[in-house]
């Protein structure tokens, strides 16, 4: 099998490194490949919540919550997409009611950082206690505790982790040379879309480098025409012999790449469009009546003004009410009983 990276006529300055490095990652490939089907979920979920179970709405609202645990805390991408395969696997096994989705979106995110700190040798980042707090999810820490007991019991979590398109994607790209900083924010995207959940992830991870091989393939054949100094796209063109070679390795038909290459592009385009629209959604405050009141205290309020007596015309212009004589000891409280002791704070905004 060919590899990309320096071309065969070309010198290398470390031969025998580079072979071993890659007969060790072809090692690694075999052993997905074994290893897939054991983690490829295979989701049927109902278009619209019916009879209290899960929809595909749901789901995708889950994998959106743990995206947004995910940047709360600046967990890395391994996390998130470690938890979203737990939750895809386990609605395949289970049949889950929609009320129990939120325990267990946060028991999943909870078995992911166990394993990440088992497997990195150090402590979680994220305290379980944090975790229920941030995601407002309803559930105590206890509830978590004991779903996520039977997450691992049901799914049978003996391996450190799982075998996710992430995976896929890290070692197609050493065997490939190109980078995966951009590759692993695509993963992210279509993972959290319900329309690639069942995708197979290697072929996932291999469509994402096929597109973006494509995209840059477009980008220097324009800079191509334009200046004559333009780097070649020779490099580009090894790579994507050698990802070719790696679908007929993986057992993957090119209508089956082609219909993920499809999908893949209609769930970027989505994304990206709703990226681009300007975020119009006003600042709503939701108060309960009790905590609205302790704010705004409106019991010692009154929506009429007491009426103001006029003076008796035979009262003398000049007349004027005796003064008071008051000692620094006695206080003003008593003439101003019927103003509210907490200050009104304003709790709703126009924008």
């Amino acid at each position: 099998m060919l590899r990309a990276g320096p071309h065969p006529d070309e010198p290398s300055t470390s031969a025998g490194a580079a072979t071993k490095d890659y007969q060790q990652l072809y090692a690694t490939l075999a052993e997905y490949l074994q290893l897939e089907p054991k983690f490829q979920p295979h989701l049927c979920l109902a278009e619209e919540n019916e009879q209290g179970e899960v929809s595909k709405g749901a789901r995708d609202g889950a994998a959106h919550v743990l995206r947004c645990l995910k940047v709360w805390f600046d967990l890395p991408a391994d996390v998130l997409i470690h938890a979203i395969n737990l939750f895809d696997r386990f609605l395949t096994k289970m049949k889950v009611r929609s009320c129990h989705v939120p325990c267990i979106t946060v028991s999943c995110m909870n078995i992911a950082l166990d394993h990440r700190a088992e497997r990195t040798k150090q402590p979680r980042t994220v305290t379980l206690d944090e975790l229920v707090s941030i995601s407002q999810s309803a559930c105590t820490p206890g509830d978590v505790k004991r779903m996520s007991s039977i997450i691992v019991d049901k799914l049978s979590c003996v391996w450190a982790g799982s075998l996710t398109a992430l995976h896929w994607t890290r070692l197609f790209c050493s065997l490939l040379d190109c980078g995966q900083e951009e590759l692993e924010n695509l993963v992210e995207i279509a993972m959290c879309n319900y329309a690639c959940a069942n995708t197979r992830m290697s072929e996932l991870a291999l469509v994402l480098i096929y597109d973006k091989l494509e995209r840059e393939l477009l980008e220097l054949s324009r800079l191509a025409s334009t200046d004559p100094n333009a780097p070649s796209p020779d490099q580009a063109y090894r790579m994507l012999e050698s990802a070719a070679e790696l679908q007929a390795a993986c057992h993957m038909t090119d209508a089956s790449l082609l219909a993920t290459l499809r999908l893949v592009r209609s769930v970027r385009a989505r994304y990206e469009a709703r990226c681009a629209q300007p975020a119009r959604q006003p600042l709503v405050w939701r108060l309960s009546e009790r905590t609205l009141k302790v704010l705004r205290p409106t019991d010692r309020l009154t929506s009429l003004l007491p009426t103001i007596e006029e003076q008796q015309h035979n009262m003398s212009v000049d007349a004027t009410p005796p003064r008071k004589n008051r000692s620094g000891s006695e206080s003003s409280e008593s003439e101003t009983c019927d103003w509210p002791r907490s200050p009104v704070l304003p709790v709703y905004c126009d924008n």
